[in-house]
């Protein structure tokens, strides 16, 4: 049982892969036009939402998989706070993409909200490296 929680837990953490490139592709956005950066920003918004529900997962496995574990106070906050922050930043990222996309649609400029985008997916791209290197390494935090 251990073994396939485990297995959840890292299907989700591949889910939220999506974060360690959505900086990547955002500064790229500048250079599209039209069609191609609509299409490019539903993609993202749909992998948004992937990887929220990763993240859901996470939690939950998370739970469980701690509770099998022995783990220190300064893990546990660490881990706390990281998981808040990166449901913060991708959660986030979700109105500035929502309204860019609303944004094509009218023909307005958009630049304020790749801007926005841009600093959350770094913060959550942030975010997301420091709890796999705190997940990792837990016995440096012991």
């Amino acid at each position: 049982m251990d073994r396939f929680i485990l297995f959840l837990h890292v299907l989700g953490a591949v889910a939220m892969g999506f974060y360690l490139l959505a900086p990547l592709i955002v500064a790229q956005l500048s250079r599209l036009e039209g069609e191609a950066k609509k299409g490019v920003l539903s993609v993202m918004r749909s992998l948004n939402t992937y990887a929220q529900f990763g993240l859901v997962l996470e939690l939950l496995t998370g739970v469980y998989l701690f509770l099998q574990g022995d783990y220190s106070t300064l893990w546990i906050v660490l881990t706390f706070v990281l998981f808040l922050l990166i449901g913060a930043f991708g959660g986030m990222m979700g109105g500035p993409l929502r309204r860019a996309l609303n944004g094509i649609q009218e023909r307005r400029d958009i630049s304020s909200e790749l801007r926005k985008l841009q600093v959350f997916s770094t913060m959550v791209c942030v975010s997301f490296v420091a709890i796999l290197f705190v997940m990792m390494f837990h016995r440096w935090f012991a």
